[in-house]
């Protein structure tokens, strides 16, 4: 029996998501330090197609190479996940919530009965792009902030199918998270959205599946143990 209570989860975008993930060396450099506090590359930019010119601003997606598609990493459905479940105040009402979604819960990418483990491949394949964008930005430089065109890649009404794994015990009783809470978290990332350029209001998505896998079987009142 497995300790963890699993979810499958599907997501249709209403239009588009654009990826966030630079597509210059350099800008990756910087990307990393400012959201992980780390100059380890290697954390996002494995199946990248990276360009060597620094100037080029440029924002897209990883590829799956074995299935020729493009993806997104599990981490950004996650930084979404604790980004509601903050928003909902659930960290406050329920107890140890935010360590449950942090250390005692994954995502992981589906395709069919497969899991994709990481990379929660968009749906059905894309090869590349939709098409580019070109929106205001800033961009830290060695002379400060400097305003710039960025453009960034995007996707249209693609589907995401991942599951949720959620440790068990964590789930027990009413302190913690439950199905229920889940499913705020979800409802409410329909419209914080997922991928780049949220500001303007991108991203966003239907819930389209929520379901458990194999649920536990709850016990008649009554019932000999």
């Amino acid at each position: 029996m497995s300790i963890f209570r699993k979810f499958n989860v599907k997501l249709q975008f209403r239009n588009r998501i654009y990826g966030g993930l630079p597509k210059s060396k350099e800008l990756v450099k910087n990307y990393v330090e400012a959201k992980f506090g780390s100059e380890d590359t290697s954390i996002v930019e494995t199946d990248l197609d990276l360009e060597e010119e620094e100037e080029k601003v440029r924002t897209g997606f990883k590829r799956c190479t074995e299935r020729d598609a493009l993806y997104i990493g599990d981490y950004a459905v996650k930084a979404m996940m604790k980004q509601c479940i903050s928003l909902l105040k659930l960290t406050v009402q329920l107890r140890g919530s935010k360590q449950t979604l942090r250390e005692g819960t994954a995502v992981k990418g589906r395709v069919g009965e497969e899991l994709t483990e990481e990379k929660i491949i968009f749906q059905p394949f894309r090869p590349k792009e939709d098409g580019i964008e070109d929106f205001a930005g800033h961009v830290q430089t060695m002379q400060g902030m400097r305003s710039i065109l960025k453009s960034a890649e995007y996707l249209i009404k693609p589907t995401l199918e991942f599951q949720i794994w959620c440790l068990g015990v964590r789930m027990e009783g009413t302190k913690d998270v439950n199905p229920d809470h889940l499913q705020d978290i979800l409802e409410l990332g329909q419209e914080v959205g997922l991928g780049s350029q949220r500001s303007f209001e991108k991203g966003k998505f239907d819930v389209v599946e929520f379901s458990e896998i194999d649920p536990p079987v709850k016990k008649k009142k009554g019932a000999k143990k």
